[in-house]
Formats: C-alpha cells, sequence, structure tokens
C-alpha cells in the first residue's frame, strides 16, 4: 500500500476515533432511608464547577441560591406539585476531589400518596433529578 493510501487510511480512523468515542457520565449513589437513589451527571459539568476547599471559603453556590434553583426545577414540572423540602446536604462529588453538590430531598403528595424527589444541585445552580432505583434490582 503506497505512503498516501496509509496516511489517509490512518487519517480515517483517527477521526472517526473521535467521532464515536462516548463519554459515560459520572454516577453518584446515595442510600437514604434505605433507599438507593443514582444521578448521573456529565464529566463536562463537573468540570465547568468552581473548586471548594472546606474551612477555606465559602461554596461556590449558597444553601438559598441551591434552593431557588431546585424550585425553579419543580415549579416547571406537574409531578413536583405540593413538593415540600425534607433536607439538603452538601456532599462532594465521588472521585472528584474539591468538586461538591448539595443532595436535596423532597416530597410531594401525587393522588393521596406521598412521593419522596432528590435532586443534585451543582455548583452553579444546574439541577439533577436523582432515580430511585427499582426494588428488583437491589
Amino acid at each position: 500500500m503506497p505512503v498516501s493510501r496509509k496516511l489517509v487510511a490512518l487519517s480515517i480512523l483517527l477521526v472517526s476515533s473521535k467521532l464515536f468515542a462516548v463519554e459515560f457520565p459520572v454516577e453518584v449513589s446515595e442510600y437514604i432511608d434505605d433507599v438507593k437513589i443514582d444521578a448521573y451527571i456529565n464529566k463536562k459539568d463537573i468540570n465547568e464547577q468552581s473548586k471548594w476547599t472546606p474551612f477555606k471559603t465559602a461554596p461556590g453556590l449558597s444553601v438559598d441560591a441551591a434552593l431557588a434553583a431546585v424550585d425553579k426545577y419543580i415549579n416547571t414540572r406537574t409531578e413536583f406539585k405540593d413538593t415540600r423540602l425534607i433536607s439538603i446536604e452538601l456532599k462532594p462529588i465521588p472521585h472528584y476531589e474539591a468538586y461538591w453538590y448539595y443532595l436535596v430531598k423532597t416530597k410531594s403528595a401525587v393522588s393521596n400518596e406521598i412521593k419522596p424527589h432528590f435532586f443534585i444541585v451543582l455548583m452553579d445552580g444546574k439541577v439533577v433529578s436523582a432515580i430511585k432505583e427499582p426494588d428488583a434490582i437491589k
């Protein structure tokens, strides 16, 4: 094979590997009241966050701003009608030292049934809805 064909083949291989590269999100798992929840955060979103060092500076997002972001998120969706806050925690993102998030736990009454909802709030105010793991998977 001539050198020019080898270069073309190599170029195609390199370009196609970039096109088909898949970046998997970071999984954040928590156990709350014996219920496993999962959230998936894009690595790009993590890397765009401000780092935080506890005891040195204030977090990049205040508790008030995190709750305002969740409130804005839930007000755009009918399944979160009559939602009330249960708790909020500041937690580190696993395997990403110095990157943190707020874990927000809420409950809402839907069809006379109380349903918990969990949200991850990144330090730029981005809200990621967490998924309750089905009982069959546990």
